[in-house]
């Protein structure tokens, strides 16, 4: 469930308005993408984890919510101002493809946006979303 939801996010995301570099699948801390050749703007997905919830039956059931970010990374040499300008269409267009977004039994919602790594001419933006879900899958009845 974890790639099918990363394939999914990164197939919502492709085309999005603004975005002239790279969109796919992450694996790292943010502060290694900042060192990574690219063209900019660009767009990673990255599984950030799950949380659990207890055990409330005796049904061996995992009710869990998976968390996932998409890392927008700009570049603007004229201007910091000028590079959050160029990022707010690109975080609005990811809104509007990920809210709500169908994967499995459940749906993307947004849990926070924010601006991680302020270096230079560089930044990047964290925005992200949480999937809840059960596991094993459960079989339509």
């Amino acid at each position: 469930m974890i790639q099918e939801s990363i394939d999914s996010i990164i197939s919502a995301l492709t085309g999005i308005s603004g975005v002239t570099g790279e969109i796919e699948q992450f694996a790292g801390d943010i502060d290694d993408l900042k060192n990574k050749p690219k063209r900019l703007p660009a767009l990673w997905v990255v599984y950030d984890g799950a949380s659990f919830k207890d055990r409330e039956t005796e049904e061996v059931r995992v009710d869990h919510t998976m968390q996932f970010s998409a890392i927008l990374i700009v570049k603007n040499h004229r201007s910091r101002k000028d590079g959050a300008e160029a990022c707010h269409p690109i975080i609005e267009g990811v809104r509007d493809r990920l809210l709500g977004l169908v994967i499995g039994n459940g749906e993307l919602w947004p849990t926070y946006e924010r601006l991680a790594v302020a270096a230079g001419p560089l930044l990047v933006y964290q925005l992200s979303y949480k999937l809840k879900d059960i596991y094993p899958p459960q079989e339509d009845d």
